[in-house]
Order: C-alpha cells, then structure tokens, then sequence
C-alpha cells in the first residue's frame, strides 16, 4: 500500500493482490489512529461479505470469488480489545452490473483500491453490547 498524508488526513492506494483490511488496520496500528471515517472505491477479485442476521445474533458471510466494482465504500476505524478494528460497508458491482452489498470482513484488491482516511484526534473505543452481541462505540454524551 502507498499512501500520502494531508494534515489529518491520508489518501491510501492498495495495490492488486492485497488483503485490504489486514492492511488497512495494520496501517492504522502504525500511525497510532484511534480514529478514524473512511472512504473509497476501487475493484477486487474476491471479498467476504457478510449480514447481521438480528436473530441469532451472528454474521452470515458469503464468500464472493469474482472480479468485482467497488461502487462504494465507506466506515470507520476505532479501537476494539485495544487495537484498530474496522467497521465497513460497501456495495460492489459485477460485469453484469448487478449490485451486491454489506459488512465487509476481507477483501482482496484487484487492480487497485483508493480509500480517502480522515483521522480524529480523539480515541473511540467499542464495548460489548449484551442486546446485540456487538461491541458498539462507548460513546460519553448523550442527546
């Protein structure tokens, strides 16, 4: 991965082959990034997309081995069990421009992958929820 850094934030270049999450977070771990919104688009020869199913309270991942459009993708990164952890989305496109989407837990970049990263200059930190099962944001104020 290349990248070149404006302030707070980083444009990041993925390079083909690449697992783009393990490289995004271990990016992020590097540079010490408690937080962080993200963006981007790209293509990729393969992705595990997965759903939170609400009901048994567990990830459905379907693994997708085709080349595939990154139409759209967008997240965040913040810290889980005190590392980076990922939380992103994104819809793809196939040749026959069909459109599929959700949670991505990996991705591998072909040709290429541009995701636009702005940091914040604070941490934030997922605690687990009992409800869901997830470690959502603890996030200190409330409306």
């Amino acid at each position: 991965m290349n990248f070149q850094r404006f302030d707070h934030r980083y444009q990041l270049r993925f390079m083909s082959g690449e697992k783009a999450v393990a490289t995004l977070l271990d990016f992020c771990r590097a540079q010490g990034i408690g937080y962080a919104a993200l963006s981007g688009l790209g293509a990729v020869s393969s992705v595990d997309l997965a759903y939170f199913n609400d009901e048994t309270l567990k990830y459905e991942t379907h693994e997708i081995a085709e080349q595939l459009e990154v139409i759209g993708l967008t997240g965040n990164i913040t810290i889980k069990d005190g590392a980076p952890f990922a939380h992103v989305h994104a819809t793809f496109g196939d040749r026959d421009l069909h459109v599929r989407g959700g949670h991505i837990m990996e991705m591998t970049v072909k040709p290429n992958l541009e995701i636009w990263l702005t940091r914040g200059t604070e941490e934030i930190v997922r605690l687990p929820d009992e409800g869901s099962g997830l470690y959502l944001m603890s996030l200190p104020e409330m409306a």
